[in-house]
């Protein structure tokens, strides 16, 4: 059974994308001390593998796991280890690695491999030694993706929709950075032998697809297309960016390399590109800091481990009165209240906007409209009301496990029900009860 239903056509949903769209990618500011949580990925945390009183360059491990799914973590400025302690993170309590910088800028380089005769594995090998993780929110490590052979690759999509609200993260990088973007698809077009590569982009990105078009002429790139989406959200989902580029199904329970593509976000590409070409570990990333609450809303490419408050002051601080803050869009982003936390791998966007007294939650109208906006054609109100009388045993008769949070549940609720906490609540009971 295919996951995505086909009638699906998306929400029409203001993009808020005004204030940041247009300006260039700065700088920002590198701070005296950065902060570095083990655990800023899907998975495993990394176990710190240096101690207080380390001398440590740009690039050099910071920590490391054996376990199945992590990545590696490195320091992002030179100087001394001053400190290793429990802290808060975006992924909640996490060991943090403190790091002091002298401003000198000395660097650790991967190792060197030979870019001519690069094979699969050794090209997986090289993200995972980089610490890559995917870049447009979720934090999966890359190279699990990567770690597909010649004979099982058929396609590589290139994730370049951002639906999310207010994030012009992946499109300052399509425009600043098509060369590399187009350079590194083409060699893993080459490493995988892959038949047909795709950027898929919505069409309002003109300035985006204009600069990718441009590269791909200029470099000859074969078989390298521009796929243009609409703009309705959530367009950015990976299965069902597939759906809508390549016609090809996901089912139930597959993931995109199980039909033979390779997938990744925009941003990942570019954090690629660096670790193959310039042998650089993932220790910066561009983030859209906005909303009608930050008084100078900027893109600005920062360095891993930089606390938010930071971040805030480089834009010229918060205008006056309540600010809800989101690591994240408005739609999948989440909450926050501590300036103190560092910004890591997968911080796309920070969010301020101004506080809303919460809505009150009123009685199901049964207008049906979470139903029938769903994605991937589940019942939201069913699953809400499972989790409110405790029936946790439902979540695989109901598919609850299936839901991509998108949120559009919640968003098009005329009776203000918070759905998508619900059925991320029941799927939470469930695990525990599986667990126990």
């Amino acid at each position: 059974m295919s996951l995505f239903r086909d009638d699906f056509k998306g929400l029409d949903i203001p993009n808020n994308k005004e204030a940041t769209k247009d300006k260039v990618v700065e700088i920002a500011n590198i701070p005296k001390r950065l902060y570095f949580p083990m655990s800023m990925h899907i998975g495993a945390p990394a176990n710190v593998v240096v101690k207080e009183g380390d001398a440590v360059k740009i690039g050099t491990l910071l920590g490391s796991s054996d376990e199945g799914i992590s990545t590696n973590i490195h320091s992002s400025v030179s100087r001394t280890v001053v400190k290793i302690e429990e802290d808060s993170s975006f992924r909640g309590e996490s060991e943090v690695v403190v790091v002091e910088n002298d401003y000198k800028e000395e660097k650790e380089y991967l190792k060197e491999f030979d870019i001519e005769n690069l094979t699969p594995e050794k090209f997986s090998s090289i993200i995972d030694e980089a610490g890559i993780t995917g870049k447009g929110g979720a934090g999966f490590p890359a190279s699990v993706k990567y770690k597909m052979g010649k004979e099982e690759t058929r396609f590589l999509v290139i994730n370049g929709s951002e639906c999310e609200p207010y994030s012009t993260t992946d499109y300052r990088c399509m425009i600043e950075y098509s060369e590399e973007i187009i350079k590194i698809i083409d060699l893993i077009a080459k490493i995988y032998t892959i038949e047909e590569s795709y950027i898929a982009i919505e069409d309002h990105m003109t300035e985006a697809i204009s600069c990718l078009d441009k590269e791909i002429k200029n470099q000859k790139a074969e078989n390298i297309y521009i796929h243009k989406l609409s703009s309705e959200y959530p367009q950015g989902h990976a299965g069902l960016q597939i759906q809508k580029v390549l016609g090809i199904e996901i089912e139930e329970g597959q993931r995109s390399g199980d039909v033979g593509i390779l997938q990744s976000n925009v941003s990942t590409i570019k954090a690629i590109h660096d670790a193959v070409f310039e042998r650089k570990s993932l220790i910066k990333r561009i983030i859209t800091v906005t909303g009608p609450m930050i008084n100078d809303p900027k893109n600005l490419m920062v360095r891993i481990g930089t606390l938010v408050e930071d971040l805030i002051e480089e834009c010229g601080g918060l205008k006056d009165g309540e600010i809800e803050m989101i690591n994240g869009g408005p739609m999948m982003g989440r909450a926050f209240e501590d300036k103190s936390i560092p910004v890591d791998k997968d911080t796309t966007t920070l969010l301020f906007l101004e506080k809303q007294e919460k809505k009150k939650e009123k009685n199901c109208i049964r207008c049906a409209r979470c139903v029938d906006n769903c994605p991937v054609a589940l019942q939201p109100i069913i699953i809400r009301n499972s989790f409110i009388n405790g029936r946790y045993d439902r979540v695989p008769e109901l598919r609850s496990e299936s839901c991509i949070s998108c949120g559009v549940c919640t968003y098009i609720c005329p009776a203000d029900i918070s759905l998508l906490e619900s059925i991320q609540a029941l799927n939470k009971k469930w695990k525990e009860m599986k667990n126990d």
